[in-house]
């Protein structure tokens, strides 16, 4: 096999509808880029079975049943050969032109990751919210503080760590890890989309309160050792009590919010129209 620029991780649970067109959005962006993608099953069942036999794909071997997105993730990343990784969700997507994961991949430069913009869409598929703003060239740990949802980067291997055992935010947990490897801000990628797709059922769509617990349970890692981020502990901290702050203003107790409530309540925050939202 040719050398693999770009390893693309995709850890699924009961999506076998889904991710088969997660799988169709990485190679139909794969234009001028080696790409493979990895995919763990976290539900007993082989998704070889649903998707077309193609060299590029590969298979974590069955194992576990519900044992998290993080150890799916983790057995996928053992597994990836690219000089590059990116974590999609089996149930989102990737958006852009044919050729946007090469354009991304050459835009790295020497910052060892770039950010791939958020394009949070409901149910029927219309845009809520893009993070970042269009026209961003780089983002910082200021900027993610302000971004209210997970982001992704697109990084070196060898500074890709393994997931941690969070139920919710290892997704967060991983890129702020990865943020405070390279330096703090890392360049945007032009072209190139997460589609964060809203889906009732997703693990995301759950009571606030499990959400309050995991930040809790990361912020009292950081405060206890540092969690790994160095010189960037407190940028890491900082990031989290904002989420978290977010999380109660939204309504992150014990119920669940309607699906897409969250991010209609942040955007209305972000655009000043809740003035008792400027305490998180």
């Amino acid at each position: 096999m040719a050398p693999c620029d770009l390893s693309v991780l995709i850890a699924a649970h009961r999506l076998r509808g889904e991710v088969p067109v997660a799988v169709a959005s990485v190679f139909a962006r794969a234009a001028g880029a080696v790409v493979e993608v990895v995919v763990a099953s976290d539900d007993g069942t082989d998704y070889a079975e649903v998707l077309p036999p193609d060299p590029r794909l590969r298979f974590a071997p069955i194992g576990p049943v519900a044992s998290g997105a993080h150890a799916a993730r983790n057995r996928a990343l053992a597994l990836a050969r690219g000089a590059h990784v990116l974590m999609l969700d089996g149930d989102d997507a990737l958006e852009g032109p044919v050729d946007a994961i090469a354009r991304a991949l050459g835009a790295i430069g020497t910052a060892g990751a770039i950010l791939v913009p958020t394009i949070v869409r409901d149910a029927a598929g219309e845009a809520m919210r893009r993070i970042p703003a269009l026209g961003t060239q780089r983002f910082g740990f200021g900027d993610w503080a302000s971004a209210f949802t997970s982001l992704h980067l697109l990084t070196r291997r060898d500074l890709a760590p393994p997931f941690l055992p969070f139920r919710l935010i290892d997704d967060v947990m991983f890129d702020l890890s990865v943020l405070a490897a390279v330096g703090g801000a890392v360049p945007v990628a032009d072209g190139l989309a997460y589609r964060y797709q809203l889906r009732a059922g997703q693990a995301t769509d759950t009571q606030g309160g499990r959400f309050d617990a995991e930040y809790a349970r990361a912020l009292g890692l950081i405060a206890a050792d540092g969690a790994g981020f160095g010189r960037h502990a407190g940028d890491a901290a900082a990031v989290l009590r904002r989420w978290r702050a977010m999380n109660r203003l939204a309504g992150g107790g014990g119920s669940r919010p309607g699906l897409g409530d969250y991010h209609r309540t942040v955007a209305a925050y972000l655009a000043g129209a809740w003035p008792a939202g400027r305490r998180c």
